[in-house]
């Protein structure tokens, strides 16, 4: 199973919008698209399915933006991209038995639908808060808040045993 395009975008927008959640102003997309290098149009039609479920409020144009429709910590990445994509579910006979004439006598259906549910279960654990705090999302803190806390990276010590080794030998020879 690959996520979609629409799926990532959706996640990538919505986690520039929880990155600026303290920010007054709504964000416009052409931001969004700048930022994160999305095609501008593309984000506008993601953002309709997303406003139509209430994840995001705002309004399109000149003069609008978006902003979060509730608390990043409230938004499940399942929401997010069940919004964008529609059902998450590996075979269509996990959400409607009734498309396949053999569900009831399948001998991997259950294996589908507890695999489906344990996506849907992860998904559901993790939060728009959780991806804005990484560094990668895009916001200014969260990365600097990282490098701050990044052990230095020990110095080489690939040279020095070598070239010692060597002086070993010879002057065993």
């Amino acid at each position: 199973m690959r996520m979609n395009t629409r799926g990532r975008y959706g996640i990538q927008l919505m986690t520039q919008l929880a990155c600026r959640v303290t920010d007054p102003r709504p964000v416009g997309l052409k931001e969004i698209a700048r930022v994160t290098g999305l095609p501008w149009r593309y984000l506008e039609q993601i953002a309709g399915s997303l406003r139509k479920a209430s994840l995001i409020a705002g309004r399109p144009g000149r003069a609008g933006g978006h902003r979060l429709g509730r608390s990043p910590d409230l938004i499940t990445l399942r929401e997010v991209l069940e919004t964008t994509t529609g059902s998450l579910s590996l075979m269509d006979c996990v959400d409607t038995p009734s498309v396949c004439d053999h569900s009831q006598t399948c001998a991997s259906r259950h294996i589908w639908v507890t695999v489906t549910q344990e996506l849907r279960d992860v998904l559901d654990r993790y939060t728009l808060s959780d991806l804005a705090m990484r560094p990668c999302a895009g916001c200014r803190a969260a990365a600097a808040k990282a490098r701050d806390t990044r052990t230095p990276a020990r110095p080489s010590r690939r040279g020095s045993s070598t070239s010692r080794r060597r002086k070993d030998i010879r002057s065993n020879e």
